[in-house]
């Protein structure tokens, strides 16, 4: 009873930091500074910010973190173990967009454009802390019930049609600027089927670890 308490309290203080992190660090597109100039490798501001997926898979796992909140609390008040399915598939879904969003930044923006540019400002919260803030909240703290293969193709979603939009704009349309690199070398095609491939194998591990742990 004790430790299922202490576990959910802790969840509930993690998603709400992730949320107060995101909340603060979107706001500061809307300021002035942040309007001029954005930051690292958004260089845009005011509502352009949300041309990136840095900023809405965080704002999703933002979304969600908040909706697990309440629960979480009834949960440590009864000494239950925590979310509805539905909610858990949910922050699955949202944890493997921001997991995916680190591990571009770590792999592929990092090496290219240089870490310091990846991590300035708040591109450190939206780059690495809240994705590490959602990875330990839900694959060591949230429980409810372990999560079926099936749901791997809902995490895919957010990224297909992230990279559906990101397609249309930069290569056919030609109104966004390729500002992820997804079309060096002219190989858009591999972007595009590599990334869904991606999310769907970092999903699979979120899922592992969390079922591992709901166990207990």
């Amino acid at each position: 009873m004790k430790q299922r308490k202490t576990r959910n309290l802790l969840a509930a203080a993690l998603n709400l930091l992730t949320a107060v992190l995101v909340m603060l660090s979107i706001l500061w597109f809307f300021t002035p500074e942040g309007k001029a100039a954005g930051e690292g490798n958004m260089q845009t501001g005011g509502t352009n910010c949300f041309i990136f997926f840095t900023n809405d898979s965080n704002i999703l796992a933002a979304l969600t973190a908040l909706l697990a909140i309440p629960f979480e609390i009834r949960a440590a008040v009864r000494g239950e173990n925590g979310l509805p399915a539905w909610l858990l598939v949910l922050r699955l879904v949202s944890t493997a967009a921001v997991t995916l969003t680190m591990t571009v930044v770590v792999l592929f923006l990092g090496p290219l454009q240089g870490y310091a540019k990846m991590f300035s400002g708040v591109c450190l919260p939206l780059h690495l802390l809240c994705p590490l803030l959602a990875i330990v909240t839900f694959c060591f703290l949230e429980r409810g019930c372990r999560i079926s293969r099936k749901h791997l193709l809902l995490a895919v979603l957010p990224t297909l049609l992230y990279g559906t939009v990101y397609l249309i704009n930069v290569i056919f349309l030609q109104s966004w600027d390729d500002f992820y690199g997804f079309n060096l070398g002219g190989f858009w095609y591999i972007s595009y089927a590599v990334l869904p491939a991606v999310t769907c194998v970092l999903a699979l591990g979120l899922r592992a670890l969390h079922n591992r742990f709901d166990r207990t």
